[in-house]
C-alpha cells in the first residue's frame, strides 16, 4: 500500500491505531491510578529525529503529547533530537525510543504521499 493513490486509505487505518493507542494508554494511566501502592517508572529519553517538514514534526509532537502517558519536553532541530517524558520507560529507553519511532513511522505512512519504508525509518 504505498502507491500515492492509496492515501486517504492509510491515513484512516493511521487515525484508527493511533485512536486504538490512547485508548490503550488511557486505560494503563487509569490502572496506576487505581491501584494502591503501584508506581511508574518514568524516565526521559533523547529520541532522534529524522528528516521531517515542520509541519510533519509538529503533528509527532502533537501525537506523542496527546498519548496520555508521554510529552514532549524539548526539541533541539540542529542537534536532530528531542526529549520525550514516558510514564512507563521502565528502565528502558531503547524499547521506549522504539516505541516513539513506531508511532514516527506510522504516522509518516499515513500522512505522505510517498511513505518511507521501514528501514528507511529504522537507519
Amino acid at each position: 500500500m504505498t502507491r500515492p493513490w492509496s492515501l486517504p486509505l492509510r491515513a484512516v487505518i493511521f487515525a484508527l491505531w493511533f485512536s486504538w493507542q490512547v485508548v490503550v494508554t488511557s486505560l494503563r494511566v487509569s490502572a496506576l491510578i487505581l491501584t494502591p501502592g503501584r508506581q511508574p517508572r518514568p524516565g526521559i529519553v533523547r529520541v532522534p529525529i529524522r528528516d521531517l517538514s515542520d509541519g510533519e514534526l509538529t503533528l509527532l509532537v502533537a501525537l506523542v503529547t496527546i498519548t496520555p502517558d508521554t510529552l514532549v519536553i524539548a526539541i533541539d532541530r540542529d542537534a536532530g533530537i528531542m526529549h520525550v517524558h514516558g510514564m512507563f520507560v521502565d528502565g528502558d529507553p531503547e524499547a521506549f525510543r522504539a516505541a516513539v519511532r513506531g508511532m514516527e513511522w506510522r504516522m509518516l505512512r499515513g500522512i505522505r504521499r510517498r511513505p518511507p519504508s521501514v528501514e528507511e525509518v529504522a537507519s
